[in-house]
Order: structure tokens, then C-alpha cells, then sequence
């Protein structure tokens, strides 16, 4: 799973939070499996296939939940450093 971008780096730091592909492929699968279990499981949550599926769609729901938290920081990130940045071009400068 992952994209070609994914692939070259090798750790998980330098992926999280920075790959579309990857974030929407956790959100179909996080979207599938919690339907799954609703839909099957439900009435029967102590059954191995239940709790299989329990933990498979816990395990990718909180991993794009990790991913989502690295995007919103690496956003703010970004937006800060250019707020800084426009706020040290606009001052005029002094003649001497």
C-alpha cells in the first residue's frame, strides 16, 4: 500500500501526513471495515472474526487519524512561516 513517493523514503516520519494517496486509501479502508463490522458483527462482538475485524478497522482508523494530526501541524507549519516571512519583506527599510 502507498505511492511511489512512499517508497523511496524509508522512514515513517518523512510519510506521515504528507501523502494524499495514501490518506485516502486509509479512509476507504477505515470506512469499509467499520461498515463490515456494523453490518456483520454487530449483534456478535465476541466472535473472532469480530474482534479480528475490530481491531483492523481500530488500527486503520487511528492511522489516519495520525496522518490527519501531521497534516494540520505540518500545515500551520507552513502557514506561520510564510506569515513570518511576508511580515519581514513588507517592513520598509531604513535609509541610513
Amino acid at each position: 500500500m502507498g505511492c511511489r513517493s512512499c517508497k523511496k523514503t524509508s522512514l515513517i516520519k518523512q510519510k506521515l501526513g504528507r501523502c494524499r494517496q495514501c490518506m485516502l486509501q486509509l479512509t476507504l479502508l477505515s470506512i469499509i471495515s467499520w461498515g463490515a463490522w456494523f453490518y456483520f458483527y454487530l449483534p456478535t462482538p465476541k466472535v473472532v472474526g469480530s474482534i479480528t475485524l475490530l481491531f483492523a478497522a481500530a488500527t486503520f482508523s487511528l492511522l489516519l487519524a495520525a496522518h490527519l494530526i501531521v497534516a494540520l501541524s505540518n500545515s500551520l507549519k507552513v502557514r506561520s512561516t510564510l506569515k513570518n516571512r511576508l511580515k519581514r519583506e513588507r517592513k520598509p527599510r531604513q535609509m541610513p
